[in-house]
C-alpha cells in the first residue's frame, strides 16, 4: 500500500514543492517528510489531496522558521523532445515571463494559481489543501489571472 502511494504521488508532491522553493536539497527534504508524516496518519483516501497540504504546510512551516515567506522563480530545463531549436527557445521565454509574473502577485494567488493551473487540482481539492472554502479559492483564482493579465500586457491567455 504504502509503495503503491508514493509511486502514485511522487511527481506530483515533487513538483509542487519544488514550484514552492526553488531549492532542490529543500525539495527532497521536504519532500520526504511530506510522506513520512503522511504514513503517521495513515490516510485512506484523499491521499493526493493530503499529500499536498501536508508538503504546504511543510513549506510555510519552513519559511516561516526563516521569515522569508516567498515564492521563488523556478528554472526549467529545456523540454527539447523532437522540437526545432527556435520552438524551445520561445517555449522557454514564455516560462520565464510566466514565473517572473508569478513572483509579482500576492503569495494567496500565486498558490491557488499554481494548483488550479499547473497541478490542475479543481476547485474542490484546491479548497481542501488550502483549507478555505471553494468561493475563496474561486476568487483568488480570479483575482490572481487578473494580475497575470495585467503583468503580462494582456497580450497572453493565462
Amino acid at each position: 500500500m504504502r509503495r503503491e502511494v508514493f509511486e502514485a504521488h511522487y511527481d506530483a508532491v515533487y513538483k509542487y514543492i519544488r514550484y514552492l522553493t526553488n531549492d532542490t536539497d529543500l525539495t527532497h527534504d521536504l519532500l520526504q517528510e511530506t510522506f513520512y508524516r503522511f504514513y503517521q496518519k495513515n490516510y485512506t483516501e484523499y491521499e493526493r489531496t493530503y499529500l499536498m497540504k501536508i508538503a504546504r504546510n511543510l513549506v510555510y512551516d519552513h519559511y516561516r522558521r526563516k521569515k522569508i515567506i516567498g515564492f521563488f522563480q523556478l528554472k526549467t530545463e529545456p523540454i527539447a523532445v523532437g522540437d526545432l531549436p527556435e520552438t524551445v527557445v520561445e517555449r522557454n521565454a514564455d516560462n520565464e515571463k510566466l514565473y517572473t509574473a508569478l513572483q509579482q502577485i500576492k503569495w494567496n494567488y500565486r498558490e491557488v494559481i499554481v494548483l488550479r493551473y499547473i497541478e490542475e487540482y479543481s476547485v474542490k481539492e484546491t479548497a481542501m489543501i488550502l483549507s478555505c472554502s471553494e468561493v475563496k479559492v474561486k476568487n483568488n483564482t480570479a483575482r490572481g489571472l487578473k494580475a497575470l493579465r495585467e503583468l503580462l500586457g494582456g497580450e497572453e491567455d493565462v
